[in-house]
């Protein structure tokens, strides 16, 4: 086990160095006759990401590691509400299209997956908006809260922020950030929920083809209790280091979702800077978009192999 993480870690160390230096390539041919000597001029660049040195932007005059402080929580806020709608939504759906193999509702969430995989988000968000803001007045149209509410950035998530607030309308700021993040959440989960359905039907129906689930079957046992009790059990460790690559789609496709909401994120900043040729702030902000995915992902799969037993003998056989 001590060499399967051994591993993983210079698998990550190597990834994040191979991404430093595409970066400080990119640099490196925009200083153009200014540069230092490519290998000390690297050196240099490694060590400022490491002391938390993005930069300057050539828009605000300030740090860019000030900005990423205020824009990546908003992202992550947004992000992981949508990852867990797209769990509580693609497992129970994944396994009824498994339990229903070949029939209707296993035709129905399959063509329902295609349709969600291919409709594109900042197309999905502008419908929505239009229907449930604009025609049906349910939820706001943008942003992350009310400019009723004056609350103090503690953590830059809204939804927490306004619980710490220590006002009279705490809760009313609670359930107003809360209307804020349902539309471009759930915009934004459609396409992880896609492949979370995909991942935990194949998954349970590899499981529901070995023996065991065929001997408890014969105790006479409930189909439902035993692909609750037997066969997801067995069946999350398979599809959890696919779905944890799943958080990575999320993030990057938070940068249509928060254009569309004017969601005050790390994305929406970053095409900003795009737009004002920002070479800084893009560089800082692709950095801490593309570090975060891989962190991430290594962490979800590291994760797994901790907790599932089946995971770690299958590591072990395979180192001998």
């Amino acid at each position: 086990m001590l060499l399967y993480l051994l591993r993983r870690f210079i698998l990550l160390l190597s990834t994040l160095l191979m991404l430093t230096l595409i970066a400080y390539v990119l640099e490196f041919q925009l200083m153009n006759e200014h540069s230092p000597a490519f290998f000390s001029g690297y050196i240099t660049f490694i060590n400022q990401l490491l002391a938390g040195d993005f930069g300057v932007s050539s828009v605000s005059g300030l740090p860019v590691l000030g900005a990423l402080n205020q824009y990546f929580p908003a992202t992550l806020e947004l992000c992981i509400a949508a990852f867990i709608i797209s769990l509580f939504v693609g497992i129970p759906a994944g396994t009824l299209a498994a339990l229903r193999v070949g029939r209707w509702q296993d035709t129905l969430i399959l063509t329902g997956t295609l349709i969600g995989y291919s409709v594109p988000v900042f197309w999905l968000g502008l419908l929505v908006v239009m229907f449930f803001s604009l025609h049906l007045g349910w939820l706001p149209v943008s942003g992350q809260l009310s400019l009723l509410y004056d609350i103090k950035q503690v953590t830059g998530i809204m939804t927490i922020d306004t619980l710490l607030a220590d006002n009279a309308y705490r809760w009313p700021a609670f359930w107003d950030a809360l209307r804020h993040l349902i539309l471009p959440a759930l915009v934004l989960a459609i396409v992880p929920t896609t492949e979370v359905i995909r991942q935990i039907r194949s998954a349970l129906l590899e499981v529901l083809k070995h023996n065991y689930i065929r001997a408890v079957l014969t105790k006479g046992l409930s189909d439902r209790h035993v692909i609750l009790r037997h066969g997801l059990r067995n069946a999350l460790p398979m599809a959890i280091p696919t779905l944890g690559l799943q958080f990575g789609t999320v993030l990057t496709s938070a940068i249509m979702t928060e254009i569309v909401f004017d969601w005050p994120g790390l994305g929406r900043w970053l095409v900003t800077s795009i737009a004002l040729q920002d070479y800084a702030a893009i560089k800082g902000g692709t950095l801490a978009i593309a570090t975060f995915t891989i962190v991430a992902s290594a962490g979800v799969e590291v994760m797994s192999t901790l907790i599932y037993p089946a995971r770690r003998k299958a590591i072990y056989a395979k180192q001998g």
